[in-house]
């Protein structure tokens, strides 16, 4: 296979698709972007001429390098609370964590740690590590639109004890088992009665999952095994996790286990 390696080969012609994911400096984990339906890297470089002087037309001798940047601008099209702080600057409020408030302007700007998962099946696969890119005001935020909303922000790369960063070729999605890039979550509220639900996280090349919920020590809840599971009576006073497993023609891959709840509590 000489896909993304050699030339001339069509199979280097790319349709790009792929997972984002940022980790905010000081943040304890990466949060998925979600949608985003373009990506795009700037490389930019300053640079300095040189002319030799020494005859009747100055001739250019010498080309020197400057100053080097780049800049990433990423087009989100998922509304929530992490995007919009992105755009606008601002922390989250959660003490109602089913109605955030986004605070305007509460940061001079952004930085963290930006990756890029390739999904695309036309073409090489790369995968893209920023450890360090910030972010400023770049991009309009219209919540009025009769097509789907998107927010455009820019940010630049920065560099860390010389680092910029890498970009690395992958294997291609059709030859490999599922991978996980951000593990699975719950979503719901822990209270007897109520349903909760297992947010897969983010994965690569997985056409189907499976589900498995545990209680507190791990112990099986009622042989749940589907992708919601509504909380009994029994289950108060447990912590409840959900056990995905990744499948596709190739493979499988799991279980990866998300975070626990707090503990269940009566309606």
């Amino acid at each position: 296979m000489t896909q993304g390696l050699i030339s001339p080969d069509t199979t280097n012609l790319l349709v790009g698709k792929g997972s984002l994911l940022f980790q905010p400096t000081g943040a304890g984990s990466f949060y998925a972007v979600g949608n985003v339906p373009t990506l795009t890297l700037t490389p930019k470089t300053t640079l300095l001429d040189h002319f030799d002087s020494q005859a009747g037309t100055k001739t250019k001798d010498l080309t020197v390098v400057t100053e080097k940047t780049m800049e990433v601008k990423m087009q989100m099209e998922e509304f929530t609370a992490h995007n919009i702080s992105l755009l606008v600057l601002g922390d989250i409020d959660n003490t109602d964590p089913t109605q955030p408030i986004v605070n305007i302007f509460t940061q001079a700007s952004v930085t963290g740690h930006l990756k890029y998962y390739a999904a695309n099946d036309v073409g090489p696969r790369w995968y893209i590590d920023l450890p360090s890119v910030t972010f400023n005001p770049s991009g309009d935020l219209a919540p009025i639109s009769d097509a789907f909303a998107s927010m455009e922000v820019t940010g630049t790369v920065n560099a860390q004890s010389g680092i910029w960063g890498t970009i690395q070729l992958k294997k291609s999605v059709a030859t490999l088992a599922p991978e996980n890039v951000l593990g699975p979550n719950i979503g719901g509220y822990p209270i007897s009665g109520d349903t909760l639900t297992a947010n897969v996280g983010v994965w690569i090349g997985a056409t189907s999952f499976t589900y498995l919920w545990k209680a507190s020590g791990g112990a099986p809840v009622n042989s749940a095994t589907s992708k919601t599971l509504v909380l009994a009576a029994g289950d108060v006073g447990k912590t409840i996790t959900v056990d995905v497993t990744a499948h596709n023609s190739i493979g499988t891959t799991g279980p990866v286990t998300s975070a626990a709840t707090t503990a269940v509590t009566a309606y």
